[in-house]
C-alpha cells in the first residue's frame, strides 16, 4: 500500500537535544526528519512531536523546533511508546514515524500502532541509534510486522505527492535537493 497524504500522520519521536549528542552522524538522520517536516507542513499533514522525560533529556533539538507549524502538536511522555489512545491524531489510518532511538521509543511504538490496525511506516534514514547493532536489529524486528512497512525518506515525500502534477510538487522536489 502506498502512502496517502489524506490518510497519514507525521509522528516525530524524542528527537531531544541529550539524544541527539550521543547519536552517531546526526545531521544525516536529522536532515530527513526535518524534509519530512516541512514537507508536511507543505502538504497540511498532521504532526505529533514527542518528548521522552524531557526533564533530564532536554527538549526538542532546535532544527526541528524552529519547523514547528500550527499542525504540529507536541507531548511530553514517560511511557518509551506514545500513549495512542489519547491523541486523535494518531487516529489517521496511516502514520510515518521518524526519531530516536529506533530500538526503543521508535519500535515500541510502531508496534503498538501496528497491533492496533494502523499501516505503519518506519523511515530508516530518519531514525537512529546510538549503536548500529540497536538499529539493524530494530529494523529486521519491525520489518517482521505484517501492518509495519521500512520505507526512506524520499519514498515518503514523492508518494505524499504521487504525481509531478501535482501543485506542490516543485517545491517538495527542492527539499531533496
Amino acid at each position: 500500500m502506498l502512502i496517502e497524504k489524506d490518510k497519514s500522520s507525521l509522528v516525530i519521536i524524542d528527537v531531544q537535544e541529550k539524544l541527539v549528542a550521543v547519536m552517531p552522524k546526526p545531521h544525516k538522520f536529522i536532515n530527513n526528519i526535518i524534509k519530512l517536516q516541512k514537507a508536511a507542513k507543505i502538504l497540511k499533514i498532521n504532526t505529533l512531536i514527542s518528548e521522552q522525560y524531557p526533564k533530564g533529556l532536554g527538549s526538542t533539538y532546535n532544527l526541528i523546533k524552529d519547523n514547528f507549524f500550527n499542525e504540529t502538536i507536541q507531548i511530553k511522555k514517560t511511557n518509551f511508546s506514545i500513549p495512542v489512545k489519547n491523541y486523535p491524531l494518531i487516529s489517521n489510518e496511516q502514520i510515518v514515524i521518524c526519531g530516536i532511538e529506533a530500538h526503543v521509543c521508535v519500535l515500541q511504538t510502531a508496534i503498538e500502532l501496528a497491533d492496533k490496525k494502523k499501516k505503519v511506516y518506519v523511515v530508516q534514514d530518519a531514525i537512529a541509534s546510538r549503536n548500529d547493532k540497536d538499529y539493524l536489529t530494530a529494523l529486521g524486528r519491525l520489518d517482521k510486522h505484517s501492518n509495519i512497512q521500512i520505507v526512506s525518506c524520499e519514498m515518503v515525500l514523492f508518494e505524499w505527492l504521487r504525481t509531478s502534477d501535482h501543485s506542490k510538487f516543485k517545491t517538495i522536489s527542492q527539499l531533496i535537493k
